[in-house]
């Protein structure tokens, strides 16, 4: 059952600064306009829906309890992550195509990749929900 993603009503104030994720740099005091989450993480509402990830076959890209935004109007691409249907069973790869071959591929080298039997046209047909297009995770 779908629920719908309901829009935010709070704003969030963004800091004009960037961190450095190395060595540390001056902080300036200054903060921008606030943003929305929705704004940010959402392009198309009508095509985008929010999943809770079960298990860690994407980890560490998407860690187990991660939520994903997933849009079903984005292009379908090799190297997108995607919300996929394998076996009646909905699973998050990564979409690779090589030399004719289609396959999900798990970030997780415990797990093998699926190669999936299918063709272009029901690879868009079905077998691919969506893109990944936002990762939410908790640390």
């Amino acid at each position: 059952m779908l629920s719908p993603i309901l829009p935010s009503t709070t704003k969030i104030e963004l800091c004009e600064f960037k961190p450095a994720g190395g060595f540390p740099n001056p902080c300036e005091d200054f903060l921008s306009k606030p943003i929305s989450l929705d704004e940010l993480l959402i392009n198309r509402p009508s095509s985008t829906f929010m999943f809770k990830v079960a298990g860690n076959s994407m980890f560490p890209t998407i860690p187990e309890d991660s939520m994903i935004v997933v849009d079903r109007s984005v292009e379908i691409q090799s190297g997108k992550i995607v919300l996929a249907t394998v076996d009646g069973q909905f699973v998050v790869k990564e979409l690779q195509r090589t030399n004719g071959k289609i396959t999900f591929h798990s970030h997780n080298s415990d797990y093998e990749d699926i190669e999936i039997n299918s063709t272009e046209e029901n690879l868009q047909d079905g077998v691919v929900w969506g893109v990944v297009t936002s990762v939410i995770k908790k640390l």
